[in-house]
This record gives structure tokens, sequence and C-alpha cells, in this order.
């Protein structure tokens, strides 16, 4: 929205002083020379300059979209590897037997076993 604030009122004066400066002009370059007025001229560079812009957003735009489709990537690999430590921690663990094959359990006496003959 603020650009169109910005580029419309441009357009605006960028039109108008094409149309009030309609006199041939003697334009050159180097060895090269023409006759134009000083509106299309300036409508003439304006447009090279917004191709120009164009172009260079571009190229900024092309660096950030790859930045983006690797920081994508990563960020499924890590999903990923997450998964992975989740189902492991999630899985249940196997209590491997002791080499006598018996659970230890403590061992309770009774009053009654200790002494037999009450």
């Amino acid at each position: 929205m603020i650009r169109l604030i910005l580029v419309v009122p441009f357009l605006l004066v960028l039109v108008a002083f094409t149309a009030s400066n309609q006199d041939p002009l003697d334009m050159w370059l180097l060895t090269y020379s023409w006759k134009t007025s000083a509106g299309v001229l300036a409508l003439t560079v304006a447009c090279i300059a917004f191709i120009l812009g164009a172009f260079c957003l571009w190229v900024v735009e092309l660096r950030q979209r790859r930045r983006a489709r690797k920081a994508e990537q990563h960020v499924r690999e890590l999903e990923a590897q997450l998964a992975q430590a989740q189902a492991v921690l999630t899985a249940p663990t196997r209590i491997e037997p002791t080499l006598d094959d018996t659970p230890h359990l403590p061992h309770i006496e009774q009053e009654n076993e200790r002494s037999p003959n009450v």
C-alpha cells in the first residue's frame, strides 16, 4: 500500500512533465545523436530504471527463495529425526532376565516360619 502511495504521485508528475514538454531537443550520447523531447526522455529513463529495479528485486527474491527451500528441507530432516527419537523413547522397553531367570524379590519371612516350635 505504501508503494502505491509513493508510485502513483510520481507517475502522475512524470506524465504531466511529458505532456508539457513536447519541444524536440538535440540529444547526444558519445558519438550518437538524436532529436527527442525532454518528456519522452524522462519516460524512457523511468522505464529503464523500473526494469533494472525489477531485475534487482527478482535476483534478491531468488536468493531468498533458495535459502527458504534449504531451511524447509532442514526442518523436515530435523522433524524426521525428532520423530525417530520419540519413537525410540515411547517404544516398550523389554526387561532382560537375570542369569538365574528368577525375579529378584525381597524375601519377607513371616513370624510363624521363624519359630516353628510355637
